[in-house]
């Protein structure tokens, strides 16, 4: 396993963090908005923020490619635990894929959104409908990646485990943090459950946030030892 190599897609989870706060600066973190939105209203913020959300929308592809760097280097310590042939890690990486392709899906449907703000306002709210949708209905896949995690953690038992057993509980603790995400597409009217509401997108996006530092601390930790 090449050291730098490894440290790079370690490092890639951090950077991602930055390209979503870069990218958030441009619409002046005024995403999401709320779902209780005119047309109009959405219509006017679009226009408002036209070129800001294109750059947005840049950053959350990078963001989103970096993520899936950073999967594959868990991967990667995964596989020093339970060896080549394993779904485990498998599931993990698969996961990591799947949880962050929505951020590059959800950049796209915005620049759709942003690039003719002057068609009919109920269109424009229903792409807007649908990047947001597709943003947090995906929680699952990622807590499929954490189960992974957690499963291989726990069933370490060697002398000098790859990741130490707070690694295993993190992922619990975010894994039960995502679950809102799901119930957000059911209960959305609900002023917390809302695109921009304390449940459905603060904890969710706080808690994959301290994954992402405290998995690098981890990850940081445990390449060393190669």
């Amino acid at each position: 396993m090449d050291p730098f190599r490894q440290k790079l897609c370690i490092w890639a989870g951090p950077v991602s963090l930055v390209c979503f706060l870069i990218g958030m600066s441009f619409t002046g973190f005024a995403l999401p908005m709320s779902s209780e939105l005119r047309p109009e209203e959405v219509v006017a913020f679009y226009q408002q923020h036209r070129v800001g959300i294109r750059i947005a929308a840049i950053f959350s592809l990078f963001c989103s490619g970096f993520m899936m760097m950073f999967a594959a280097a868990i991967s990667a310590q995964l596989q020093r635990i339970e060896g080549r042939t394993t779904p485990w890690v498998f599931v993990q990486l698969m996961g990591g894929i799947m949880g962050n392709i929505p951020f590059a899906l959800t950049g796209m449907i915005w620049t759709v959104a942003a690039f003719r703000p002057d068609r009919s306002p109920e269109v424009t709210q229903a792409i807007n409908d649908l990047a947001w949708f597709v943003l947090e209905l995906p929680a699952p896949t990622a807590i499929i990646q954490f189960l992974a995690i957690i499963c291989v953690v726990l069933g370490d038992e060697s002398e000098d485990p790859v990741f130490p057993r707070w690694v295993a509980y993190l992922n619990v603790l975010v894994a039960i943090a995502f679950l809102p995400g799901v119930a957000a597409g059911l209960l959305v009217n609900y002023k917390s459950m809302d695109w921009n509401g304390a449940v459905a997108y603060l904890l969710p996006g706080l808690a994959s946030a301290s994954w992402v530092l405290l998995m690098f601390v981890a990850l940081r930790r445990a390449a060393k030892d190669i």
